[in-house]
């Protein structure tokens, strides 16, 4: 029994994700309506074009894919809700307790779209449902959704074979559908990506978890065009494009590739790892600098850092440490109008899967008492540190809703130890807790460089989320891992 006891401690400590996931059971949908308002102006719409004005990038949406932007940045030219006191606007129950592991869409028109394992819904701004999409049964959907020219894609896979899918935004029909039977598909959080009507995504070659394949096919029709195949492994796979016909990614343990966009290698940094170090990767900022969040460990221990990277040649410009353990992909932004441009990186202690009770107070003693979570702002230029803001902590090893009963089928949420921060216009930074469930929204407002309790704003979901909140002009859409879906609007 102790032998066991230790193999799942080592074990524990070790692991940084996922299970994989199988779906639930139909319903009838009902949204709870508190409030309608809708703040979608001229100017705003306007700023949201520039913003996305590469002409290989989605067509412009207020949020087309994990990260946001074709950059993976995960920051916004736009202001949301700051202040969570008065509550969301509208909210969606997710009735069937359905898991969501991404973070909602955003179009044009602000409707919001949102997945779980088996469904993809379609909501008006003020909260109405469109329409419901299913998988097939057998299938499930753990890669992100994307929007791109009127249509959403979507990833479904049974048995680990991928199907890929167009779906009209309006109508909610398929367009086309292509099944992948000789690609094999991982179910971690990975996302789905669109770049000169190319479309990106993970699969499995050699390694048995993650991705260490990056795929292409014409977005047309699904054809496979080409594969890349690398030596390490990369979660939660979330390619960047820098506006020049390249594709940029790095892996867990800090490897990073530079690919054309017919699959050709252009550099690489860093050797091969058959192992997963922590589930973490990079997005590329407005400056020609690729940031990394990744793992390593040395002669002197595992240690966590930020390495920012010249887009041209895959060079070192600065590398960070973090004070705790990387859990995110960063994001990269200016901190409102006249300040830094930042790096803002998401660290903190992974949650594991319910386990033996004395097991998981063994855990907790060795680690302090509580799991810590914490996000830092860097520099962007420097590297060095303009802020940190620490978390509660969690007096539990298993995420918040991870214990409680899921819809039919369903398997646990086991996210990461945080989703991806967002940058909003006005400087503010919003995190999302995969520990308690907490949403904060922070803001140096004094440029200070230290937070202060009346700088943070907290909604309390109670249930851990596997990915970041979505903004939009006046509007954040934040879906935690068993919902429900929350609308704040200003």
């Amino acid at each position: 029994m102790m032998e066991a006891l230790w193999l799942f401690l080592c074990l524990a400590l070790a692991v940084a994700n996922h299970c994989d996931y199988v779906g639930c059971q139909e319903e009838a949908v009902h949204v709870s309506l508190l409030q309608v308002q809708t703040n979608h102006t001229a100017q705003q719409t306007r700023q949201m074009q520039a913003s996305t004005a590469d002409k290989g990038a989605p067509q412009a949406y207020y949020w087309a894919n994990r990260g946001r932007d074709a950059r993976r940045s995960s920051w916004a030219p736009y202001r949301a809700p700051t202040n969570f006191s008065s509550g969301p606007s509208w909210i969606w129950p997710n009735d069937l307790k359905e898991q969501v592991r991404h973070s909602p869409l955003i179009d044009a028109d602000m409707n919001i779209y949102v997945c779980t394992t088996k469904r993809l819904r379609k909501f008006t701004t003020s909260g109405n449902l469109l329409w419901t999409w299913n998988a097939e049964p057998g299938q499930m959907m753990s890669a992100s959704p994307v929007l791109y020219n009127g249509s959403i894609y979507v990833l479904p896979h049974e048995s680990h074979i991928p199907t890929a899918v167009s779906i009209d935004m309006a109508s909610g029909t398929v367009n086309w559908k292509r099944h992948y039977a000789n690609l094999s598909h991982s179910g971690d959080a990975e996302s789905l990506s669109i770049y000169n009507d190319r479309l990106l995504f993970g699969a499995l070659t050699n390694f048995k978890k993650g991705t260490d394949t990056v795929v292409a096919a014409r977005v047309s029709d699904g054809h496979y065009l080409w594969d890349f195949v690398t030596d390490t492994v990369l979660w939660n796979f979330m390619p960047s494009f820098p506006g020049d016909s390249t594709v940029l990614f790095s892996s867990t343990c800090g490897t990073v590739f530079r690919l054309s966009l017919e699959g050709e290698l252009l550099w690489r940094v860093g050797a091969g790892h058959d192992s997963m170090c922590v589930p973490a990767g990079g997005a590329v900022g407005p400056n020609g600098l690729f940031y990394a969040e990744y793992r390593e460990t040395s002669e002197d221990g595992a240690a966590s850092y930020v390495a920012a990277h010249n887009i041209s040649d895959g060079s070192v410009v600065w590398k960070s440490k973090l004070p705790y353990r990387a859990a995110q992909y960063p994001a990269v932004g200016q901190l409102g109008p006249g300040g830094p441009l930042a790096v803002v990186a998401a660290i903190g202690d992974n949650p594991l899967l319910p386990a033996f009770p004395e097991t998981e107070a063994l855990l907790l003693k060795r680690n302090g008492g509580a799991w810590r979570n914490a996000v830092i702002a860097l520099d962007a230029a420097t590297g060095a540190t303009l802020w940190h803001s620490q978390d509660r902590p969690w007096n539990d090893t298993v995420a918040a809703g991870d214990r409680d009963k899921h819809g039919e089928g369903e398997g646990a949420c086991w996210p990461d130890a945080q989703g991806i921060p967002v940058i909003a216009g006005d400087g503010s930074v919003y995190t999302s807790s995969s520990h308690h469930g907490d949403l904060r929204t922070i803001r140096d407002a004094d440029a200070d460089g230290i937070i202060s309790p009346w700088e943070v704003s907290t909604f309390e979901t109670k249930q851990c989320f596997l990915n970041s909140p979505s903004v939009a002009p006046g509007m954040l859409v934040a879906a935690p891992c068993w919902g429900p879906m929350y609308v704040f609007k200003d």
